[in-house]
């Protein structure tokens, strides 16, 4: 690691204290004021000692005795007031790190919500987590450093300039001696420098492994019970793990080794000064008070100039937590906010949410990183308000793909998405989320009530969902007669990933919480492949009852959907093969017929 990226950590480091200025100068103080009441006990002490001895030589008056004792206590008064006051330094410099740690946690997951498709491609779930807590929590990481290692190092190099300038002033020579192995100190750092950053960084990517692993065996454990694969799967953590002890034992003996050796560099100082300062105090070129005072400095010593090299070594793992903060950050994937405008407040009212006038695509293309050939090519649609458009085609025509796009969840690669008219990026992302809401292919709830998942749908940061609008999602969707036989009803508790209902439950809870938002386009995709045919009836002439005017686009496989829309648009290889009404498709297009033939007979 060369001096350039030195520098971009310790601007990241300026630009996260800017944010919490008045701590930052709380923490000089009280470090600065703590250093200089703990360097003055051992001057106060050798004015003590050396009254003490001038008073048995020259037997001095009781007046003079008790004014020089008066002169002494108030000192030890004043220092032992201010030292109270600097007794809360460690207990705020702990709240401190929490703050840094929350600061950076909620800095860093706001970019990675901002993130694409792409980013979570490219970065596994159990990895960003680490990044996110274990990079970020307690000795010696990133939040710690922020604050206690660095006022920690703080306070070691002031106690060590006040311990030196007192020691000068007290006797230049005996501390000119004690210096002798600071310049050893500094090059057994240099020399390893880099094994620390090296040793950490592959200690943290470790960690990521094994929490990877973690979130990838409990997400998918029915299926590996299933498949009877628990052994197998014993054995990829036991993999992980062992790496894991491998590079945190690297990092155990790096760090013993180095306390080593700065140890007994400093106790070489101990002994120089004990032999020498010895000697002076019998020789009588210094007092005793000055030998207890240099004594005492010495052990003062020792703990700030252990301090000052981890300072460096901390620094190095510090480092590490930081690059791996801004590699998910400097990702170079297209974020949502970047194609769909700024972000507005989330106190807008739903009036400021437009009409739905029109949604168009021109021209649009996306190619997936990982594939040679594109998902879409050259589409142009057109959908108007309250029309419902089915979209067909085989498996991997681009049919989930386009949907998203729509919903603003991937971004054109070429082409123009409008709204209204307008480009879609001059509409803020919470604007697009009041007028469009989204049913993925895959249903995913997140642990909570059924009332909590349901209401996750109601626009607006922190609002709640009213009885009746929860009431009338879930009986549109289908789930009113099954959360009412639940035992809690909507206060039942849902698993992770909702484990505890069935494929077509979660679908349904799904789509209640889209219908909760009252946006006024709808986006299904694939929902039918959870519902049963008698649910997806009750589910489209509900809405056809309840929401007339909303503007629907279903990915569907099942032939009896197209009795509920308008139109039909045929995908196939990523371009559209026909568009209109399922008859005059039926008598223009060969391929769409010849799709519909081999799908009746799947149904039949």
């Amino acid at each position: 690691m060369n001096q350039k990226d030195s520098r971009r950590h310790l601007r990241w480091i300026w630009h996260i204290w800017r944010e919490r200025q008045g701590l930052i100068l709380l923490l000089f103080f009280l470090t600065l004021l703590s250093s200089l009441v703990a360097v003055s006990y051992p001057y106060l002490t050798k004015l003590l000692i050396d009254m003490l001895q001038k008073l048995i030589e020259s037997q001095p008056g009781l007046a003079q005795i008790r004014a020089e004792t008066w002169r002494l206590a108030g000192l030890f008064i004043l220092v032992g007031i201010t030292g109270l006051i600097a007794s809360l330094f460690p207990g705020i410099r702990g709240a401190v790190n929490v703050v840094f740690e929350h600061l950076i946690r909620m800095k860093y997951f706001k970019k990675v919500l901002e993130k694409d498709y792409q980013f979570f491609a490219r970065f596994r779930s159990g990895d960003i987590v680490t990044r996110l807590t274990d990079d970020l929590y307690d000795f010696p990481k990133l939040g710690w450093f922020l604050c206690s290692g660095i006022f920690r190092a703080v306070e070691s190099i002031s106690k060590v300039l006040f311990c030196l300038a007192a020691m000068f002033f007290i006797n230049i020579k005996l501390t000119l001696l004690s210096l002798i192995p600071l310049p050893l100190t500094i090059l057994v750092f240099y020399i390893v420098q880099d094994r620390i950053y090296d040793t950490f960084r592959r200690n943290q990517e470790a960690i990521s492994d094994i929490n990877s692993q973690l979130e990838q065996s409990f997400s998918g454990v029915m299926i590996i019970k299933a498949y009877a694969c628990e052994a197998k799967y014993r054995r990829f953590f036991s993999d992980a793990l062992q790496r894991r002890f491998t590079t945190e034992m690297a990092v155990v003996k790096l760090g013993t080794v180095l306390d080593m050796i700065y140890m007994y560099i400093d106790y070489i100082a101990q002994l120089v000064v004990i032999f020498a300062g010895g000697y002076m105090a019998v020789r009588g070129d210094i007092s005793i008070g000055t030998f207890y005072a240099f004594y005492n400095y010495l052990g003062m010593l020792i703990y700030p100039i252990l301090d000052i090299p981890q300072l460096f070594v901390s620094g190095k793992r510090a480092f590490v937590n930081i690059d791996r903060l801004e590699e998910l950050a400097r990702f170079s994937a297209v974020s949502a906010s970047d194609t769909t405008g700024p972000a507005s407040s989330p106190q807008a009212s739903a009036a400021s949410t437009p009409t739905f006038q029109s949604l168009s695509l021109e021209n649009v293309y996306f190619h997936y990183p990982d594939r040679q050939s594109p998902a879409l090519s050259g589409i142009s649609l057109s959908v108007e308000p309250g029309e419902r458009i089915a979209i067909l085609g085989p498996v991997g025509s681009g049919k989930s793909t386009l949907l998203k796009l729509m919903a603003g969840l991937l971004p054109p690669e070429r082409g123009r998405i409008l709204i209204n008219g307008k480009a879609r990026s001059e509409f803020s992302q919470e604007t697009l989320s009041r007028l469009i809401s989204y049913v993925p292919q895959e249903a995913l709830l997140f642990s909570g009530t059924i009332r909590d998942n349901v209401a996750f749908g109601k626009a607006g940061a922190g609002q709640e969902i009213s009885p009746e609008d929860f009431e009338e999602a879930v009986r549109i969707a289908q789930m009113k007669r099954e959360i009412e036989a639940f035992a809690l009803g909507d206060k039942t508790m849902l698993g992770q990933r909702g484990i505890s209902l069935s494929g077509g439950q979660k679908q349904r809870l799904a789509i209640a919480r889209a219908l909760a938002r009252k946006a006024q386009v709808l986006l299904l995709d694939d929902i039918t492949a959870s519902l049963d045919a008698a649910n997806e009836d009750l589910l489209w002439q509900a809405l056809t009852e309840h929401y007339r005017n909303m503007t629907c686009l279903v990915v569907s496989h099942r032939l009896s959907t197209l009795q509920y829309v308008d139109r039909i648009l045929f995908l196939d290889q990523g371009k559209i093969q026909a568009l209109g009404r399922h008859e005059e498709l039926q008598d223009s297009s060969s391929a769409y017929r010849a799709f519909i033939q081999e799908h009746m007979k799947g149904e039949k």
